[in-house]
């Protein structure tokens, strides 16, 4: 039976400076990867890493509501405009990552709080809707042959 571990990074940077670094993955235990060292929260990612769409998805992560949490979130202005780096880690058999990670990158939207946990809500930084974005017509020369409709097989 094959395994697969999968090890979520949680980088999150308020507007106002405020860094918090987690992981879902090693119970209790503190990971060092790329020179930074996260601490375990137990955290639950939905959204855009669940589906294979375009630009400006919505992201939402479920983080315990604990003390330590509140106050980043509030020392953040509520997670607007904040900025959040998601890495997801496959893990070999003795825990070890294994290459070819990519970081995800996300622009915080608000929060919502209840008795048990706090959702932060982010969109996708590659919004093509935007002044800072150069005009680029889609042709065949710059794009190749582009598909009639949304079937597309990922191979």
């Amino acid at each position: 039976m094959s395994v697969i571990k999968i090890c979520q990074l949680f980088e999150w940077k308020s507007a106002t400076g405020a860094v918090f670094l987690c992981q879902n993955f090693f119970i209790g235990e503190d990971f060092k990867y790329a020179g930074k060292t996260y601490r375990f929260v137990p955290f639950q990612v939905s959204g855009s890493v669940m589906m294979l769409g375009g630009d400006n998805d919505v992201l939402t992560v479920l983080l315990p509501n604990e003390d330590i949490v509140l106050q980043i979130v509030s020392a953040g202005d509520g997670n607007r405009n904040s900025q959040l780096t998601l890495t997801n880690l496959w893990l070999n058999q003795s825990n070890q990552p294994l290459p070819g990670s990519f970081p995800e990158s996300y622009i915080g939207q608000g929060a919502s709080f209840d008795d048990v946990t706090v959702e932060l809500r982010f969109r996708s930084a590659m919004d093509a809707v935007g002044s800072t974005i150069p005009y680029r017509t889609l042709t065949s020369e710059n794009s190749g042959i582009l598909p009639l409709d949304s079937q597309i097989r990922l191979q």
